[in-house]
């Protein structure tokens, strides 16, 4: 059985074009020589300002891989780990395992509507409707920022779903979304590092 899965990094900015290649380069042969990975996808997403510094570097070079790993090689996933760990130049990494989430997006149909916010659906009704069942999202994707930022207040604290009226199962997917968001620094764990 194939898993599917998306590594999601950051790279130190003050890099050169040439070494954030040699990078990449570096991790696609681990991924296919020692892991056994196939079908691999790059994403190069390029400078982006971060949410909160990290190893005093307020921008990040963002990089976005898919690949495919036989169920049998995904305890190797730890070497790649290993390799992330010691290198100096990757500053924030994360992998996901996508299988699941690609089956439920292809049932997800998103509504095209006005309302895209839980403070737009709920406006003056006590019940309260949960916003991410209405819009039809059945995978809540951290990278998605504008989504998620409804769900967080003014001080960077994530909303209980009485606040938001999310049902419960959907309100773990916020929350686990929101808290892989801040781990690569696409959202603030804090006020200190909110733009005001």
């Amino acid at each position: 059985m194939v898993q599917q899965y998306e590594l999601y990094f950051i790279l130190n900015p003050l890099l050169e074009s040439k070494d954030i290649t040699s990078e990449i380069d570096k991790v696609k042969s681990v991924l296919e020589a020692e892991i056994g990975a196939t079908n691999l996808q790059v994403d190069e997403e390029g400078v982006r300002r971060m949410a909160y510094p990290i190893k005093k570097n307020s921008n990040g070079f963002y990089v976005l891989l898919n690949f495919e790993l036989d169920l049998s090689n995904t305890t190797k996933i730890s070497l790649l780990e290993k390799r992330f760990n010691v290198n100096d130049n990757v500053m924030r990494y994360l992998i996901v395992n996508k299988t699941e989430d690609n089956v439920k997006e292809q049932k997800q149909v998103i509504k095209e509507t006005e309302i895209t916010s839980h403070r737009d659906l709920n406006k003056g009704s006590k019940n309260k409707k949960c916003v991410v069942s209405y819009l039809g999202y059945q995978v809540i994707d951290y990278k998605d920022v504008e989504l998620l930022e409804q769900f967080t207040s003014p001080y960077a604290k994530i909303f209980g779903k009485d606040r938001t009226g999310t049902k419960s199962k959907y309100q773990r997917k916020v929350s686990v979304a929101i808290k892989r968001a801040r781990h690569m620094a696409l959202m603030p764990f804090t006020t200190k590092h909110m733009e005001v």
